[in-house]
């Protein structure tokens, strides 16, 4: 049997940083080469990894507090694919060095869904929790990323399907970047990313066996 212990009560959502790439007034990087490509373009920010190991992200800094509650969500669809093995979707959460941070990734053939937090590079991952043979998503669509953080825990959703929830202590939380990844043989845009910020309350819930009798 499982116990809640807190519930909560969301009072407001405010939007604080809403994105369409209507322009590039957040910095987003902008590159073109051998390996890749990252521009703005008709209200979209297009992303290609032509690299044959090298994962990408692409980041610009949010207003995120390190305790805040938020729901970040981006809409972003697959371009092109040379490997369905591939993953793509959200980093977050980086350190104060970018050294560290989180990512909530699906492959590019729609099946499997991977959130973890790691070092750069993955030379060390400190948390990873990987879901196989997913319903398959449908790639030639946009897929709508969710992350909510409310209280102690981290929310995952995928098309607004919630697939996995996890304590904050699994994650890299200093730092307020906000990003997209990428891994090689894959072409990705997005139109669309949002970050909320929630002013919630908490709500006592008795515990234990006593209250769940008395």
């Amino acid at each position: 049997m499982s116990i809640i212990s807190e519930l909560y009560q969301i009072d407001s959502i405010q939007s604080v940083f809403k994105e369409t790439f209507s322009s590039n007034k957040r910095k987003w990087e902008m590159v073109k080469n051998e390996s890749e490509t990252a521009e703005i373009n008709e209200g979209n920010y297009w992303m290609k990894n032509k690299s044959m190991s090298d994962w990408n992200y692409y980041k610009t800094k949010s207003s995120l507090k390190q305790n805040q509650d938020f729901i970040l969500e981006s809409d972003i669809e697959l371009v092109e694919k040379e490997d369905a093995y591939g993953h793509f979707g959200l980093v977050w959460g980086f350190d104060e060095k970018l050294e560290n941070l989180n990512r909530f990734t699906i492959s590019a053939d729609g099946r499997r869904a991977l959130i973890m937090h790691f070092e750069k590079d993955h030379n060390r991952v400190f948390h990873r929790f990987h879901i196989r043979n997913t319903s398959k998503y449908h790639l030639n669509k946009k897929i709508r990323f969710s992350l909510i953080k409310l209280g102690d825990y981290f929310h995952f959703l995928i098309n607004k399907e919630k697939i996995y929830c996890a304590h904050v202590s699994m994650f890299c939380k200093t730092g307020n970047y906000i990003g997209f990844y990428i891994e090689p043989g894959l072409s990705i845009k997005s139109d669309y990313i949002e970050l909320k910020k929630m002013k919630t309350k908490e709500l006592l819930v008795a515990n234990g066996i006593q209250q769940l009798v008395s």
